[in-house]
């Protein structure tokens, strides 16, 4: 999926002293109350009472801005006096923030979810609480969706889409190596796995791609999938900063494990991992739901050679499933249409065809009911993997556990890399989080939690 092709990062030095306007507090009197009504918007709803002509523009990046867009045509035929403008934005917020500042932000914009606790620590109020919109719509969504949306009981953004996360193989692969996919059930199997593919190719394919020697690429999708998995977070209940948890080590040990094993082959970057791929070097790939279509694309003639697996587990039986995290859309206190607003974003993210829009592009939803609603492609079978992916994915995303970012991650994400790839080649894991306490906390200005 496109949006996750950016390395997202919030600069504390761009952002400091930034003080957004506030404005009124959103009508809702519109508000969806129920599931019939989020699925199918009744003419009644929002804007629609009044009619009035009006125009929104929604500030968004890459796939996600494009998905956007494609929702105009059967949006504005349901709402002929509702007018959308996409203001395609870079996802590092740098176009979003002055346009914050200058009180002319966008009515709509779009933050990973990971990053909006951030949004909503560094600029409180500048943000419609949208709980009387969404109703009984809340109760629909994947809790770590809906987490980091939340703030004091209130939602300020509305969740956009998930990432539930699995393992791709190689089948021809696999098969060459002895290896039966269905036999890897924990992280050892997987080690075992990778070691026994490894040497049966003699290094020239390696178990899985990722960045080892680059610390400056950003966050490691890998160390997120782990922790999340485990239930883990990266601060304490008080938002102190706490990378030295039995999570985190427990992550990185298994990480450094790979590291040790020489099973990982050296991939900086997005187009790094692609190649690693295309080109064979690889035979798993762990990332999420929406990684498929960037498989699709960047290599049509695998198809038919992968197949996709859940995640293994640390322990038998245990927990084994991830989210890699999505976006989330905010309407700003700046906007002067705040219902209309909301018409659009229930219109794209909590009905039928808004969603099958979205499916389209990749951007699986993380409003559950669309998961069995009628009129829906969720059960399409995709003949590249051999399977109904989405059908799949959803079966692995009803247990996914939240994971608390915190609310200044933009800040902790470089000191975590740095982690990452220290304890790929060898440094202590307890070592390594301890530095990147110290480096999170000099970036962010928070304290370090007393364990």
């Amino acid at each position: 999926m496109g949006m996750k092709k950016v390395s997202i990062g919030i600069s504390s030095v761009a952002l400091a002293g930034l003080i957004l306007s506030g404005c009124g507090t959103a009508n809702s009197s519109g508000a969806s109350s129920s599931p019939a009504t989020a699925a199918t918007s009744s003419p009644t709803q929002g804007a629609a009472s009044t009619h009035s002509p009006v125009t929104i523009t929604v500030a968004a990046w890459n796939d996600a801005a494009d998905s956007l867009k494609a929702e105009i045509p059967g949006f504005e035929k349901k709402y002929p006096w509702i007018k959308v403008n996409i203001e395609y934005v870079d996802g590092t917020y740098q176009k979003i923030t002055p346009e914050l500042v200058a009180g002319n932000a966008p009515d709509i914009i779009q933050t990973q979810q990971r990053d909006f606790p951030y949004f909503l620590n560094k600029f409180p109020g500048d943000f419609v609480k949208l709980n009387s919109f969404m109703g009984k719509i809340k109760n629909q969504i994947a809790p770590v969706a809906l987490n980091p949306t939340m703030q004091n009981g209130s939602i300020y953004a509305a969740p956009w889409d998930l990432g539930p996360a699995a393992v791709y193989y190689r089948k021809d692969l696999f098969k060459e190596a002895g290896i039966n996919p269905n036999s890897i059930k924990t992280w050892a199997d997987y080690l075992a796995a990778g070691k026994k593919l490894t040497a049966h190719f003699h290094g020239k394919v390696k178990m899985l791609a990722d960045n080892i020697s680059e610390p400056g690429q950003g966050i490691e999708t890998t160390l997120m999938l782990l922790v999340n998995e485990l239930g883990g977070s990266y601060v304490n209940k008080q938002d102190q900063i706490d990378f030295t948890t039995p999570q985190l080590q427990k992550a990185m040990s298994t990480i450094q494990s790979w590291g040790k094993a020489g099973i990982i082959a050296d991939s900086p970057t997005w187009n790094d991992q692609i190649a690693s791929f295309s080109n064979g070097q690889v035979a798993t790939i762990l990332s999420a739901v929406w990684y498929a279509g960037t498989m699709m694309n960047s290599a049509p003639k695998q198809s038919g050679k992968w197949g996709i697996i859940p995640l293994p587990a640390f322990t038998p039986g245990g927990p084994n499933e991830a989210d890699t995290g999505g976006s989330v859309l905010a309407i700003t206190k700046d906007s002067k249409n705040p219902t209309a607003a909301w018409d659009f974003i229930n219109y794209c993210l909590y009905t039928v065809p808004g969603e099958n829009v979205q499916l389209k592009y990749g951007l699986f939803p993380s409003w559950q009911t669309y998961y069995t609603a009628p009129g829906t492609s969720f059960n399409q079978n995709f003949s590249y993997f051999g399977m109904p992916i989405y059908k799949f994915f959803a079966g692995v995303s009803k247990h996914i556990p939240t994971t608390n970012y915190g609310g200044y991650f933009a800040d902790y994400s470089e000191p975590l890399a740095q982690a990452y790839e220290a304890v790929i080649q060898g440094t202590n894991p307890i070592q390594a989080l301890k530095t990147a306490e110290q480096s999170a906390a000099r970036i962010s200005g928070q304290s370090i939690a007393s364990n």
